[in-house]
């Protein structure tokens, strides 16, 4: 399986799509989020590419379907995570702004200075005070993460993904438990202006010395360079080489200060980064999770499908519906059943017009990429084997006085960009191809085209309204030639 990154797979390639705009797959997120706001705009707009970009590995299928499965059994744990992670750039951003801030306002006071303050002063106070900001974020955000392990432990989870995601938050927190950075808070107390040794304690926490102003760890030098109130007849005195000066300890507490600094600034964006890709990664299971509920309030029946190896090459679907049909309540045509198989890889579909072969087409290859997408298909049953890409050809037949001549050219254009794109165990949709043209012309056509994606291990489902074209290929090897009437029911063809 792939590297888990929180709760999505990566390194997954995308499959391809061509004829997006004739599956009318916009539409779907349109219908799930109708409301021209802000935030439904957005939503919309991030369904639609996750739309148009089906995933091509089971396993990673597998794993958002389980996820979305935990999500819509226990729909407060999603809403709570959101909550918990919904703010992680706004935070960013805030805290960068009092950063900028900060640094500002020391700017300025070092303008503005007194020649009186001391050495030490003068050069860790702004230091200081940075830690001390950088600390109080860091402790907000180890606090999230404490509440978000919590949050996590307080429901029953299956789903593979969550579970190792709850893991990494616990060893995350644990190793932040065992840092600097926490032991560190006694600086948040600290008196920027009494530089003890809490400070130092601090900063280092294997310091052993008591709580004694700094002062008294080293000596004042008078202007001579010479330790002052000593006197090297005085043997009761300790030696200079004993006694720490300002000169060497100053850069010290300096560097440990800028070492806490860089380790709370790096504590504080990993943090950050895991709330932001939390967030991120959680808008595929609201989308899934709206639009299930989107399902659930028309009357739908819905399921997760399994997803199998590209070299099934199995398609199977018991009731399948049109999401748009329901979404929209435009109609609702009968359910039917789908079967595609190494042996029969081909389905020709006939039927007059209106009767809805259009829309199931479009259902047929609906339900792959929402399969694909780890999404769920309007259906009782199914099991889809992956695609390496959807190919749809959808003939214009709104404009009954176009040129049937331009149309066939159209035609083959599509065709020609289709045949180019093609890979083995794609899938290819074509509605009314060729019907232009003579009955014998279209017949042959067809005929090596279906021939040859039999041949490479391609999937096809193609709509015809003459029967005679249809009735062509009854007996084809590894096509079936069905017939739709009135009443919308698929059945098989026969000789006679």
């Amino acid at each position: 399986m792939s590297k888990i990154k929180l709760l999505e797979l990566v390194n997954d390639e995308h499959i391809k799509i061509l004829g997006a705009d004739d599956l009318q797959l916009d539409r779907i997120p349109a219908l799930i989020y109708p409301d021209d706001t802000p935030e439904d705009n957005e939503k919309r707009s991030y369904a639609v590419s996750v739309l148009r970009s089906p995933l091509s590995k089971p396993e990673n299928i597998s794993h958002r379907r389980e996820i979305a499965r935990d999500f819509l059994s226990s729909d407060a744990l999603l809403e709570k995570l959101e909550a918990i992670s919904g703010d992680a750039q706004e935070y960013r951003k805030n805290w960068q702004e009092d950063r900028r801030a900060l640094i500002a306002q020391r700017h300025q006071e070092d303008a503005e200075g007194s020649a009186e303050r001391d050495l030490f002063n003068a050069s860790a106070g702004a230091k200081l005070e940075m830690v001390k900001l950088n600390l109080s974020r860091f402790l907000e955000l180890s606090g999230r993460l404490g509440n978000l392990i919590d949050l996590l432990a307080s429901y029953t989870l299956y789903a593979e993904g969550l579970l190792e995601f709850k893991e990494t938050c616990i060893r995350l927190y644990a190793s932040y438990a065992f840092s600097d950075v926490p032991r560190a808070k006694k600086l948040l107390d600290a008196d920027i202006n009494n530089f003890t040794a809490e400070l130092l304690l601090g900063l280092n926490e294997n310091l052993a010395v008591e709580s004694v102003s700094l002062n008294m760890l080293y000596t004042a030098r008078d202007g001579s360079g010479k330790d002052a109130e000593l006197s090297e007849a005085d043997n009761s005195v300790p030696s200079i080489d004993g006694l720490v000066n300002i000169d060497s300890l100053v850069p010290l507490l300096l560097s440990s200060i800028d070492a806490l600094n860089d380790h709370t600034v790096e504590a504080c964006e990993e943090l950050i980064g895991l709330f932001s890709e939390l967030s991120d990664e959680l808008r595929f299971y609201r989308f899934c999770y709206d639009f299930c509920k989107k399902l659930g309030a028309a009357g739908a029946r819905f399921i997760f499908p399994q997803v199998t190896d590209a070299e099934s090459a199995v398609t199977s679907v018991l009731s399948l519906r049109d999401p748009l049909e329901v979404l929209s309540g435009e109609g609702f045509g009968a359910p039917h059943d789908i079967l595609l198989t190494p042996e029969r890889s081909g389905i020709v579909v006939t039927g007059p017009g209106g009767v809805g072969k259009t829309a199931l087409l479009r259902a047929v290859c609906t339900a792959q990429i929402l399969a694909q997408c780890g999404l769920p298909v309007i259906c009782r049953d199914a099991s889809l084997s992956v695609k390496s890409g959807i190919f749809v050809c959808f003939t214009d037949v709104s404009d009954p006085e176009r040129d049937p001549l331009r149309r066939f050219e159209s035609e083959a254009q599509a065709i020609a960009k289709i045949i180019d794109s093609l890979t083995p165990y794609a899938l290819v949709a074509l509605n009314e191809l060729f019907e232009t043209v003579n009955f014998a012309d279209a017949s042959d056509a067809l005929y090596n085209i279906f021939s040859v994606m039999t041949q490479h291990n391609i999937a096809f489902f193609a709509t015809t309204h003459m029967p005679r074209l249809a009735e062509r290929f009854i007996e084809v090897d590894r096509i079936t030639a069905m017939s739709m009437s009135g009443s919308s029911r698929l059945e098989p063809m026969n000789t006679h």
